[in-house]
C-alpha cells in the first residue's frame, strides 16, 4: 500500500495529504526525522553514520545520518524517529533517551527525484550503541568529531573513519547531502555540553 505523507506551504502549515512517490515526483514540502547518534568516549567523540542499502531507491550505497526516515500522515515526529531508529539500527529507545535538536529545512534535485523536506532532528548519545541492523543498513561506521569538522566545514575531500573492517578513507561525496546541519543544528549542542571546545 502507497504511503501517504503530509505535505506544506512555505509557512510549514500542514495543506492535504499525497503519496510519497508524487511527494518527491513534484517536489512538496513534507516532513522526515532524523537522528544523529554519537559516542563519547575515552580517546573523544565519535559520530555514527549508516551505509545505505545497495537496493535504496536514493543514494544506494551512501553514508548518511544513523537514523531516518519519512513521516507517515497520522504520525509523529517522535514515534517516527523511534520506530525508524528500531527497525533500521535496532536500537529500543525510550523518548527520553532522544534530546530534540530543532528543525531543518533541505532541498534537492535528481533527475525525476525532487526532495523539500523539513527535517525533526534528534540527538542520541551512548558510549557503545548495541546496533542490530535493519534490512535497509549495510553497516555502520564511525567518525571522530574532527573529521566531521574537516569534511562540513573545512570541506574536506575524505575523512578518516572506521567500519567493520577496520580504519578507512571515506570519501564526502558519497555522504547523503544535509548541506549545513551539521554546523547549525548538531555542532552548537555538542559544544554546550562540553564535548569540545
Amino acid at each position: 500500500m502507497e504511503e501517504n505523507l503530509i505535505v506544506y506551504d512555505e509557512q510549514l502549515r500542514p495543506v492535504g495529504a499525497e503519496s510519497r512517490e508524487r511527494v518527491h515526483r513534484i517536489g512538496l514540502l513534507h516532513k522526515v526525522v532524523q537522528c544523529w547518534v554519537v559516542s563519547p568516549r575515552p580517546e573523544g567523540l565519535w559520530i555514527w553514520y549508516q551505509k545505505r542499502a545497495q537496493d535504496k531507491a536514493s543514494f544506494p550505497g551512501y553514508f548518511d545520518t544513523a537514523s531516518a526516515g519519512h513521516v507517515p500522515a497520522g504520525e509523529e515526529p517522535l514515534t517516527a524517529i523511534l520506530r525508524e531508529i528500531q527497525e533500521e539500527i535496532g536500537l529500543n529507545l525510550e523518548p527520553e533517551q532522544l534530546t530534540y535538536l530543532g528543525r531543518w529545512r533541505e532541498a534537492m534535485d535528481y533527475d525525476s527525484f525532487r526532495d523539500r523536506e523539513i527535517a525533526e532532528v534528534y540527538l542520541y548519545l551512548d558510549p557503545e550503541p548495541a546496533f542490530a541492523l535493519g534490512a535497509e543498513v549495510e553497516e555502520m561506521i564511525r567518525v571522530p568529531l574532527a573529521e566531521v569538522v574537516k569534511k562540513e566545514i573545512e570541506g574536506a575531500k575524505r575523512i578518516r573513519a572506521v567500519g567493520k573492517k577496520g580504519e578507512f578513507w571515506a570519501e564526502s561525496d558519497r555522504f547523503c547531502p544535509h548541506w549545513g546541519e551539521f554546523e547549525a543544528v548538531l555542532l552548537p549542542v555538542l559544544r554546550k555540553r562540553g564535548f569540545c571546545g
